[in-house]
């Protein structure tokens, strides 16, 4: 028997009491309310014990799951308090606040070992399975077109959760969650997978007088040529429905969502195509919606799983995701997207004071060692996700990062210093910037970019400092003249080049020799397992070549390799979705920077020494270049907690000299 608690009285609440109470193998424990006069209603109806404030709740022994029902806002720090606690939850959608808060929520669960949820009730009814059987057998073929909608008229005060900023209100975190978890799951089932993610979204939105979305639309585009309209309201009455068609079939769902329970539990799809008469699949259920919920959940405890197959973590994370984008197209901010509204990082109190132990070593001019990872500033959708970014690097161990003054338009720069500031950091990091990119790589306005870069990240001086690209217009001299000059200011500490060939940098190197001047102290050009075959970039260089790795290893020269890991190139996926940074590779250039006969033949040897050590390939392309004879600190450039951590384990990984020069094909 399974003992639930909830927390929450509300009307979701109530539901789930009911179908737990339907739902075999399942009792209602306990429910929780920071009013005990609520809690006691909801307690004498329900028959459970009434529980005063929240974290009460978790103190009862003998609850095994924990439903979160209460407003969006407290839906994050009421699921972590409940997974730390080491209980399985079940939370009511959307999971959390914002794609950041989920990102953490959904790591915690990893890390305790505890089934986590999202409660998309409709994903576990045996509709919503027939739904991608069908797209999967008869929309494979064609781009497709969704059309999805929900949406009711809310008659409420200013301080009901549906439109009160504070709690999360607004239509597309409230019910658009649904059109677009569903548009999400049919080009996913298309194209054989649990989901897909848009590569692009346009949207537009009515807002409130608190900048709420009464009603918001959306178009969403796929990287196979499939679209979705979605919208969703609370200031009026929608169709709530779904459509899926291509130039010769259609499928509607007239009751997508709700699955038959507002319709004494009978719902159908109709499955149109030419020339053949309608399909018409009814479902008449015994039990309501939220109860196959609950037996899905109960299912998933028994089998000691802690994600779901039908709405994973992944799914939801991306949900999210896309969900940030859609509401800030429209225009529509929380307080919980600003990290700096939040006194403590979402990894809690004492994250930053327990931290890992990431290697480092120490870089000649640095008086503070370097991680051998290190951290790349240009992957981060908003102030919460860089400061949790951040958090998490920091807390394991790490303390290099890496900015530029063009990254992100300049954010980069911001989001790392108010990050240093807020937290107090800037003495245990080592900040690596970049400056003189195309077209401005003149010495002359080297200055005025750190200075600007300076500004930004609130800081005196940079740890190192790198020449984003070279100029062969200019002698390499009147470069190292005006770092030179920047140095002996203590406005940088290192200099160091990024994208400059093996002759302009030995070049550098000699002219520092005979001037007296401070010369280039790292390179930070591409180098990966997987050589490049044209620049990703205009102006772009690698390292990878033989004779620039004997010059490193001569000279002991330290490189901070970019795309060290050839932008995915080693993970198994073959095709790339996009996502939303306009660096973020796809199938394109990976046919035309990395794939040709050698390259795959590299990646061929990767995959059969990965599953014989047993790692990751893309763990070992990393570990690749950690495991060379010149100092290497390879940039990595993570999108969420799993590839912070996935990178680091190649730091555990060793590759004899035999087992480098097998994988660069150097031995047959």
């Amino acid at each position: 028997m399974i003992n639930w608690g909830i927390f929450g009285t509300g009307m979701i609440a109530r539901a789930l009491a009911v179908s737990i109470r339907d739902s075999e193998g399942s009792n209602l424990k306990a429910v929780a309310s920071r009013s005990i006069e609520k809690a006691e209603r909801f307690a004498e109806k329900y028959n459970c014990l009434a529980i005063e404030g929240y974290e009460n709740l978790l103190n009862i022994d003998e609850l095994d799951a924990i439903y979160v029902a209460t407003p969006h806002d407290s839906h994050f720090d009421l699921a972590l308090a409940s997974i730390e606690a080491k209980k399985s939850v079940l939370c009511e959608k959307p999971m959390t606040i914002n794609s950041t808060e989920a990102m953490v929520l959904i790591d915690a669960a990893r890390n305790h070992g505890v089934l986590l949820m999202e409660a998309f009730m409709y994903r576990t009814h045996p509709q919503t399975d027939k739904i991608r059987e069908l797209v999967e057998t008869e929309f494979n073929d064609k781009p497709l077109t969704i059309e999805a909608s929900f949406g009711f008229s809310a008659e409420v005060p200013k301080e009901h959760r549906l439109v009160n900023p504070e709690l999360g209100g607004g239509s597309i975190m409230d019910i658009g969650c649904y059109p677009m978890s569903m548009a999400r799951l049919v080009v996913g089932a298309q194209i054989g997978k649990p989901f897909a993610n848009p590569i692009n979204i346009e949207a537009k939105g009515e807002l409130s007088s608190r900048n709420i979305d009464l009603n918001a639309e959306a178009e969403l585009e796929f990287f196979n040529g499939s679209k979705a309209l979605i919208s969703s309201a609370i200031n009026k009455t929608m169709e709530n429905s779904v459509l899926i068609f291509d130039e010769e079939k259609s499928l509607f769902i007239s009751e997508p969502w709700q699955c038959g329970e507002q319709n004494n539990r009978q719902s159908n799809i109709i499955f149109r195509k030419e020339g053949n008469e309608d399909l018409v699949i009814e479902f008449k259920e015994t039990k309501g919606v939220f109860t196959h919920e609950i037996d899905h959940f109960i299912d998933l405890l028994n089998k000691k799983e802690t994600q779901s197959k039908k709405i994973s973590h992944a799914d939801s994370h991306g949900n999210m995701i896309w969900l940030d984008a859609w509401r800030k197209k429209v225009g529509v901010y929380y307080s919980a997207d600003n990290a700096e509204n939040r006194d403590f990082s979402l990894l809690g109190k004492s994250a930053l004071k327990q931290r890992g132990t990431i290697p480092s070593a120490k870089m000649k001019g640095l008086d503070k060692e370097v991680s051998r990872v290190v951290f790349g500033c240009d992957n981060q959708s908003g102030s919460d996700h860089a400061f949790a970014m951040f958090d998490h690097y920091f807390s394991l161990g790490g303390n290099t990062f890496d900015t530029a003054y063009i990254y992100n338009n300049g954010k980069s720069d911001v989001y790392l210093g108010r990050w240093m500031n807020h937290r107090g950091l800037r003495d245990e990091v080592v900040v690596l910037g970049k400056g003189a990119h195309t077209p401005d790589c003149y010495p002359h306005l080297i200055r005025p970019q750190l200075e600007e870069s300076l500004d930004r990240l609130k800081t005196d001086f940079l740890d190192i400092y790198c020449l984003h690209r070279d100029n062969l217009e200019v002698p390499v001299g009147e470069f190292i003249d005006a770092l030179h000059e920047l140095r002996e200011e203590g406005l940088i500490r290192l200099i160091g080049a990024s994208n400059w060939s093996l002759s302009r940098f030995s070049e550098s190197i000699a002219y520092s020799e005979t001037s007296g001047k401070d010369s280039f102290s790292l390179l930070s050009n591409n180098f990966s397992l997987a050589r490049m075959l044209e620049p990703v970039w205009p102006g772009c260089e690698s390292c990878s070549e033989d004779d620039f790795k004997e010059y490193l290893k001569e000279k002991q020269i330290a490189i901070f390799p970019w795309s060290s890991q050839a932008r995915g190139f080693f993970l198994e996926q073959q095709e790339f979705e996009g996502s939303l940074h306009i660096a973020n590779p796809n199938q394109q250039e990976q046919n035309r920077v990395w794939s040709n006969i050698d390259n795959l033949e590299r990646k061929k040897r990767c995959f059969s020494l990965a599953k014989e050590k047993r790692v990751e390939p893309i763990e070992l392309a990393l570990a690749f270049v950690l495991n060379q004879d010149f100092p290497t600190f390879p940039l990595i450039g993570p999108r969420n907690f799993f590839e912070t951590r996935s990178s680091l384990k190649s730091l555990q990984i060793r590759l004899s000299t035999d087992e480098r020069d097998w994988l660069d094909l150097k031995v047959n």
